[in-house]
């Protein structure tokens, strides 16, 4: 019997029950908007208990009228009561089936106790992406007084939403609409510190949500994050801060990553909020790099307009495992696009001032990956290079949140970060040249993460390993000659030295094996002679520039 005192009435102060409700925390209900608009007064009775209670509306959704969405209201008592409260159970767990439920009302306002009664509903039912349609079973009604009800299942006693309607005209009773807590927690975010959700800790859950409570933003959140983290099923529209985080949580469960990323983002767009100190303390470390936040990057992204022969350069800082400041995009000729990225690169290297570890990211066209940007000059005055610095290549198309080659990255990469070493495929120069063999050996091998290849791998290797989503590679700028040639020696090399190592550390070994290239003899042959390296990792992914082209 304990385990019932949730039930509750609302109505007048006499005693008279006009609509239903359900208690979730010993002060705070949950009933319909449309049961205690337009009232002078409301009061809640708990059937058998104590009532009527004076209560006062807190919170309501966006109902105004009949048939709009947002049907949820909160009231709260002046008192706790000590009744037990409601199982919840998880937002998606009417997901799997037509599902027979309970629920119970007050149709009579002369009789205050409730009445039962059985309906049934399913994912099939859903009614606008809000209700979902309920059924009553035969000699069962839906009537006025069900409404603010918990809808349960009997054999959990877990509570999956709350009766909203009923047809009283045309089905008499038989059909009306529910609200499923996926719904609810929309208009009530207040009700996620109550749910059994399974991302973040409940003290961290509770923390950022007050955290971002209020907070307002005139950002576009749902291209933000589409872009950020990747698309989002169908056409979200985030009601707030704290509803894209938990969209961004609980679509991709098994990649807190995305989280974390995406709490970067909200970062540089709310200031006002302390989500760096929340991010310090509810963030570990694992979900960055292998032993700090991250190393520090100017990153170029270099876009192709659809004309002149023009490109659209901007270059970021990321620091902290956040994108810092943004520099304006430049649009430039291709003959000055080098001016134009060694005049912005002066201009980030101030962010970099007192961090030694800070490296280079070229987001370019499939085209220009094998452009020897580390002999571009990071200071044109004193002519010093950019390979004082770690510099890698990266495939701007992945950093479009419609990209194919994103998702695939996504996934190779999580592979790799879980196994913590480079395990690096070779490519002789004697590798089937055809893109449609290669990129079929890709697709089915899903665990190859690292390629290093002997010599210029051919223009359809680069785009067979792009579109599966491989994200590093390493490869010599030199052409293989059929007459002595050395690839097979730098191969074995360059593979040995990758071998191993933690993904995170393979920009600053090929720093090393450039500069050991610039001292070697130069009738020798040496790996790291104009040496490629390709290394995207996703999660390094700063917001697109608005004036950018698309």
């Amino acid at each position: 019997m304990h385990d019932w005192q949730w039930r509750a009435w609302v109505g007048e102060a006499s005693g008279e029950p006009r609509a239903s409700a359900f208690l979730i925390t010993p002060t705070r209900l949950l009933t319909c908007a449309h049961a205690v608009s337009h009232r002078g007064g409301t009061w809640v009775g708990f059937p058998g208990l104590t009532g009527p209670l004076p209560a006062k509306v807190v919170s309501c959704g966006d109902w105004r009228r009949p048939g709009d969405e947002g049907d949820v209201a909160v009231l709260e008592l002046s008192s706790p009561v000590t009744f037990t409260r409601p199982k919840l159970a998880a937002p998606d767990i009417l997901d799997g089936g037509p599902r027979m439920l309970a629920t119970y009302g007050f149709p009579n306002p002369h009789e205050p106790f409730e009445r039962h009664i059985t309906v049934t509903t399913g994912p099939s039912m859903v009614q606008r992406q809000e209700w979902w349609q309920v059924k009553a079973e035969p000699g069962d009604q839906i009537l006025a007084g069900y409404s603010g009800a918990a809808v349960y299942d009997p054999s959990t006693r877990e509570v999956v939403g709350m009766i909203t309607d009923s047809d009283l005209y045309g089905t008499d009773g038989v059909v009306g609409r529910m609200l499923p807590l996926a719904a609810i927690r929309r208009y009530w975010e207040e009700l996620d510190d109550h749910l059994p959700l399974t991302w973040l800790t409940p003290p961290a859950r509770h923390s950022l949500r007050r955290l971002l409570s209020g907070a307002a933003t005139a950002a576009p959140l749902a291209e933000l994050a589409a872009e950020a983290v990747g698309p989002l099923p169908g056409r979200p529209r985030f009601r707030s801060a704290w509803d894209s985080v938990r969209s961004v949580a609980e679509g991709w469960p098994d990649d807190p990553e995305r989280l974390a990323r995406w709490i970067g983002v909200l970062q540089r767009h709310l200031p006002d909020r302390d989500l760096a100190g929340w991010s310090r303390t509810y963030l570990p470390k694992a979900t960055t790099t292998a032993d700090d936040g991250g190393t520090a990057s100017v990153i170029v992204r270099l876009e192709r307009v659809t004309h002149d022969n023009a490109y659209d350069v901007t270059v970021h800082t990321w620091i902290d495992g956040a994108e810092g400041a943004r520099q304006e995009t430049v649009r430039a000729p291709e003959r000055a696009v080098r001016h134009t990225v060694e005049t912005g690169l002066a201009r980030a290297r101030g962010a970099m001032v007192g961090r030694a570890d800070w490296m280079i990211e070229f987001a370019v066209p499939e085209s220009w990956l094998g452009r020897p940007f580390e002999e571009w000059y990071v200071e044109r005055e004193h002519r010093l290079p950019m390979g004082m610095y770690p510099v890698v290549v990266r495939d701007v198309e992945r950093l479009r949140p419609d990209s194919i080659r994103r998702d695939q990255a996504h996934r190779r990469w999580r592979v790799l970060r879980e196994r913590g070493r480079s395990e690096p495929e070779r490519v002789g120069c004697d590798a089937p040249r055809a893109k449609s063999a290669f990129q079929n050996w890709l697709m089915a091998n899903a665990d190859v993460c690292v390629l290093v290849y002997g010599a210029r791998p051919a223009k359809s290797w680069v785009t067979a390993a792009l579109n599966t989503g491989i994200p590093v590679m390493a490869w010599p700028r030199t052409r293989c000659s059929a007459a002595g040639c050395t690839g097979r020696h730098q191969l074995d090399a360059l593979a040995d030295a990758v071998a191993g190592r933690h993904p995170d550390r393979l920009p600053a070994l090929v720093m090393e094996l450039r500069k050991q290239a610039l001292v070697a003899p130069a009738h020798e042959p040496h790996c790291g002679r104009e040496l490629t390296l390709l290394w995207d990792d996703p999660s390094r992914l700063p917001d697109p520039p608005l004036a950018m082209e698309v």
